[in-house]
């Protein structure tokens, strides 16, 4: 199971600071934080009403009109999605299953044994630190491996003559 972060190779950052309110990451809109909250609160007592808890696993694919049977999940709240990703613009949701990613800056093993063993002084250095968590988990790696692939390829450019449109 994975967390909001695993579907980023991203690190968490300022997602408020010389933003427009369109640009700003959802959960801290104004007026969006509340619903983003609740919609927590409920997947958390769902998960925590389930006969599997956290192993509880994810709802079977919605296709079309079918839907899945919230009698049928194990848990007496109903579906116990993984994630739900929400689109305020058209007031729907989509439920998402999620695998965990060994580079997670939110829930890899990597950042739970620094927490272990570092407590708050790790999470200090998450919050000043703009590059840290990213050098923890090897995201700074990952980026340059990247980086380097692209300049490795070999890019055809076409001479543009006069006249072509």
């Amino acid at each position: 199971l994975g967390c909001y972060y695993c579907n980023d190779i991203v690190a968490p950052a300022d997602s408020l600071t010389d933003r427009t309110l369109d640009q700003m990451c959802t959960v801290t809109r104004p007026g969006l934080a509340s619903i983003a909250a609740s919609t927590a609160v409920e997947l958390l007592v769902s998960l925590l009403q389930h006969k599997d808890g956290v192993n509880a696993p994810a709802p079977p694919p919605q296709t079309g009109k079918d839907r899945a049977d919230p009698h049928e999940s194990g848990s007496v709240l109903g579906l116990v999605p993984h994630q739900l990703r929400g689109f305020l613009a058209e007031f729907r949701n989509m439920q998402i299953v999620g695998a965990a990613y060994d580079r997670c800056t939110g829930c890899s093993e990597t950042v739970i044994k620094a927490y272990e063993t570092q407590g708050f002084d790790m999470l200090v250095k998450a919050f000043n630190d703009q590059g840290f968590l990213e050098q923890l988990t090897g995201l700074d790696k990952l980026y340059a491996e990247g980086d380097a692939a692209m300049d490795n390829v070999d890019w055809e450019v076409e001479d543009e003559e006069e006249g072509d449109l």
